[in-house]
């Protein structure tokens, strides 16, 4: 692995690998620098060639910066997607990276001889950053950008990266450093020219603007001059008018004063008026209180007989109304009771229905699979049922043939036997 690393490292064709992996905002950039063809322009000075190739190589290099700079901020977003990685890279870059990886996380269990001051250090205790960099994670960057399709990945992973972090940062920096670089190198010395002669025009306007500035700051001065004399102009004015004003408040009050008095002797002639029209009312007041008096017996009369009616009529209303109450809140109690059962079944068999719908999506093919394996086994165990029933029949009659042979054979034998003795009782004889 080591031998592996080191080679890897010191590979020739990281240069021309890398710069054909890079990031694709600089490459958009640089297509028309690519397609160019120094050779055909044969009147073209050596000096303008070379400062084009130099401008070229340049261009590249920082394309591979760009390129290898996004990939070590992806890279440990890229660690945690395996499967991409997998999918992408081969089985021996695959191994590659998992040793590295395991090294990355525990150098204290790594084999390469590199770990081997960081181990010393965090037996002491030292757990800092540097203890946990591995010199390998060169060859890791190495192998991610031998292969052009992890590419959209990592451009994937950029644009959804938070531009506030530091690495970000970083990249856009670079980015623009490269675009600035790439349009100095484009400008020519007749374009540069033509840039400061437009840079000192400009300067040349910008004093003539600085003393039109002076001179309106003069006239703005002038006319706040003249502003603060109308001010104190129009003080003047407004004093004088508030002593007229108070001149007239003078008059106004005294003027009052005259309308209250005037206004107070009219009330007198009017209480008199009015002491002489109370006398008569009281008299007026004492002869309809007997009206009163009379009217309102009669009325107390009829009063008692329409409450008396009013209360029979009301406690039969209430009563009604009681037993009106107490049924419609029997009845309620009921419909609200049916009401809550019917609403908690149809939950429950909505839910009933959802569960059944979404196992059915599962369950279905799954037991149709299952229905198909239970099928065949079936049909092997009753085949094998068969087969072994067939076997059980054929042994069994196997047996009785056998046992009929072996009977048979007992008869003969009991036959000759008897024929035997009959033989011997008859030469006896």
């Amino acid at each position: 692995m080591e031998s592996h690393s080191a080679g890897t490292l010191l590979s020739p064709s990281t240069f021309s690998e890398s710069s054909k992996t890079g990031s694709s905002k600089s490459a958009d950039s640089t297509t028309k620098d690519k397609d160019q063809d120094f050779t055909k322009d044969n009147a073209a000075s050596p000096i303008d060639l070379e400062c084009k190739i130099q401008a070229e190589r340049i261009t590249k290099i920082l394309d591979e910066s760009i390129n290898k700079t996004k990939l070590a901020i992806c890279l440990p977003g890229l660690v945690k997607e395996y499967r991409t990685l997998n999918s992408i890279l081969s089985n021996q870059h695959m191994d590659d990276l998992l040793l590295i990886f395991d090294q990355y996380d525990s150098p204290l269990f790594s084999t390469s001889l590199l770990n081997m001051g960081a181990f010393e250090d965090l037996k002491a205790g030292d757990v800092s950053l540097k203890n946990r960099l591995n010199p390998e994670l060169g060859l890791l960057l190495y192998i991610m950008n031998s292969y052009p399709a992890l590419k959209p990945v990592v451009e994937e992973m950029i644009d959804e990266g938070k531009p506030e972090t530091p690495g970000l940062k970083y990249l856009l920096a670079l980015e623009n450093f490269r675009g600035l670089m790439v349009k100095q190198m484009e400008m020519t010395a007749a374009e540069e020219l033509s840039m400061k002669l437009k840079t000192r025009k400009l300067e040349a306007s910008n004093i003539k603007l600085t003393k039109k500035i002076e001179e309106h700051t003069k006239t703005l001065k002038e006319e706040s001059e003249n502003f603060e004399e109308t001010m104190k102009h129009k003080a003047e004015v407004i004093a004088s008018l508030e002593a007229e004003l108070a001149t007239q408040n003078r008059e106004t009050a005294v003027k009052l004063q005259k309308k209250v008095l005037d206004s107070e002797r009219q009330m007198v002639l009017a209480t008199r008026a009015h002491l002489v029209k109370n006398e008569m009312l009281k008299e007026e007041e004492a002869e309809s209180r007997e009206v009163y008096e009379n009217l309102l017996k009669v009325h107390l009369l009829e009063e008692k007989n329409l409450r008396a009616r009013r209360l029979k009529v009301e406690t039969q209303l209430l009563s009604w109304l009681q037993k009106y109450d107490v049924e419609m809140a029997d009845k309620q109690v009921e419909l609200d009771e049916f009401t809550e059962k019917y609403e908690e079944e149809m939950r429950k068999c909505k839910e009933l229905e959802d569960q059944i719908a979404e196992q059915d999506k599962e369950y279905i093919p799954l037991m149709a699979e299952r229905e198909a394996e239970y099928h065949e086994e079936m049909t092997q165990k009753m085949q094998k049922f068969l087969q072994e029933h067939a076997a059980r029949v054929i042994q069994n009659a196997w047996r009785e043939v056998l046992a009929n042979r072996a009977e048979k054979k007992k008869l003969k034998k009991l036959l000759k036997k008897m024929q035997a003795a009959e033989e011997k009782k008859g030469g006896k004889k």
